[in-house]
């Protein structure tokens, strides 16, 4: 059975760990906004972040985990029926409501725009680094500055996505 395969048994382990708090961070953003919308409220802007976290996140770590899934699976994820000819869906959830690149785009952009205002004081020092790094780029780079530092702005994305999981999922804990 493939599942007896070490590599695989390993690769499982770490996809439930990683799924379960991924649910834990899901669960406590799906919370929060059912509060407010059962208030016939509007989210502020750290549930509105969330939110845009918890799609990036899900749509990521799902592409992710079947990718190293079907790589050490070999040739039976060729096989009809085996499942992986649905992958391409999670291609098109990438796109759907809110293309991923765009999202993590936007999430460099307020945080350095709070960071280039002295409101940086929520972000990690992770962050405040890539900022940091970042802004250096930026100022001597031209008006293609922000395209050509690609990289840099989307790992600076990563480090805010990092944060705010970490504190919806300790919130949560604590529930």
């Amino acid at each position: 059975m493939l599942a007896e395969i070490p590599q695989l048994r390993s690769l499982y382990s770490e996809a439930y760990n990683t799924l379960d708090n991924l649910d834990r961070f899901l669960g406590s953003v799906e919370s929060s906004l059912s509060t407010v919308l059962i208030k016939d409220g509007i989210p502020d802007t750290d549930l509105v972040q969330a939110i845009a976290v918890s799609k990036v996140q899900a749509v990521e770590t799902a592409i992710s985990l079947c990718f190293r899934l079907k790589q050490e699976v070999g040739s039976y994820a060729l096989m009809g029926g085996t499942g992986f000819e649905h992958l391409d869906f999670l291609q098109c959830c990438k796109f759907a409501e809110g293309d991923s690149r765009i999202l993590m785009q936007k999430m460099a952009r307020d945080t350095m725009r709070a960071f280039s205002k002295n409101k940086g004081s929520h972000l990690s020092p992770p962050e405040t680094e890539q900022c940091g790094k970042l802004a250096a780029a930026l100022k001597n780079g031209g008006k293609d500055a922000w395209n050509d530092n690609w990289e840099m702005v989307y790992e600076l994305a990563a480090l805010v996505q990092l944060r705010i999981v970490k504190a919806w999922t300790a919130t949560s804990a604590k529930l």
